[in-house]
């Protein structure tokens, strides 16, 4: 299998919407795998401008993702920051790689699993499943509990009050007693 194909057969068993692998190796039973976004062309988010002029390039390096098979896997992510040549703004957009908040050290959707695993165990049981540290992993599940908090709490709609407790009942007991 030539390298082109063995890359393309990464590429789609890590299953990343909008990246692509373009190096993999093994050390220490760990995959290591270098991926890129399918991208070049991003929205300003000052404009709303299509932009593609890259100002900068960095990666983002050793990203825990979810393992393959038994074998744990570390990403090497390409990240672009963008200049908009309509207002001269420069932007990184945010990943979908990423829990926003929680930094790029592990992928979303490992934390998300992770945490469904701590649901029904423990945060060892799943640092030992993912091959993490568990602080670590207590430290990531910790905050992306209060993350999602956060953001169902800013969701969620306001609901009428349909009934009064004991404090309002009391207060308004109070308050029509002192008016007489």
């Amino acid at each position: 299998m030539n390298e082109t194909h063995q890359l393309a057969v990464w590429t789609k068993a890590l299953n990343l919407p909008e990246y692509e692998v373009v190096h993999y190796a093994e050390r220490d039973g760990i995959r290591h795998f270098s991926v890129v976004p399918l991208t070049s062309v991003e929205l300003c988010p000052e404009c709303s401008k299509a932009c593609q002029r890259q100002h900068q390039k960095r990666w983002i390096e050793d990203v825990a993702d979810l393992p393959l098979g038994d074998q744990p896997v570390r990403l090497k992510v390409r990240v672009f920051q963008y200049e908009c040549e309509q207002c001269g703004r420069h932007f990184t957009p945010q990943s979908l790689l990423f829990t926003p908040g929680l930094g790029a050290k592990a992928t979303a959707r490992l934390i998300a699993r992770a945490a469904e695993l701590i649901k029904r165990a423990d945060i060892a049981g799943a640092a030992a499943y993912y091959q993490l540290p568990e602080k670590t992993l207590e430290r990531w599940y910790y905050e992306w509990v209060e993350l999602q908090q956060q953001t169902s709490d800013e969701d969620a709609p306001l609901k009428p009050i349909r009934s009064l407790g004991i404090d309002e009942l009391s207060l308004k007991k109070s308050t029509a007693s002192s008016s007489r």
